[in-house]
């Protein structure tokens, strides 16, 4: 089980109901399945927003971008690594393998913090916070 937070709950209450499976990431109200899927939706993302995308294009993301920003921003947020690769689902190395087990509270109470700092900050940034979920 890994937490999330209200931004996220956000976007997933705003998935249309009619859905007929558990998928979280859709095109056009079916799942992203095919090899590459992700990767073709994200740079579309992109360019339908206006963002540079790829390693090759100044200032250009990746998918990967989004997931080393989260996770350095929960360092700055004062969250321990083993709840950080715990919360997104990078392997544990070495005797933590064996011997760290978290649980769903601790790794909740970990959530709870990181967004904490990560309101505060978008606060003081002025940052809007809203996702327009609309097929266009």
């Amino acid at each position: 089980a890994i937490p999330i937070n209200h931004h996220v709950k956000d976007v997933f209450d705003n998935v249309p109901r009619a859905l007929k499976h558990d998928f979280v990431f859709t095109y056009k109200g079916e799942p992203i399945i095919e090899i590459g899927g992700y990767k073709k939706s994200f740079k579309t993302t992109c360019k339908k927003a206006g963002i540079p995308n790829g390693r090759k294009i100044k200032n250009g993301i990746i998918f990967h971008d989004i997931r080393r920003t989260v996770k350095t921003n929960m360092l700055n947020a004062g969250i321990d690594k083993v709840h950080r690769d715990m919360i997104l689902g990078h392997s544990l190395q070495g005797m933590d393998v064996h011997y760290l087990v978290s649980d769903e509270e601790s790794l909740k109470g970990a959530m709870e913090k990181y967004t904490k700092w990560l309101d505060t900050h978008l606060n003081s940034a002025n940052v809007a916070q809203t996702v327009d979920q609309r097929v266009k």
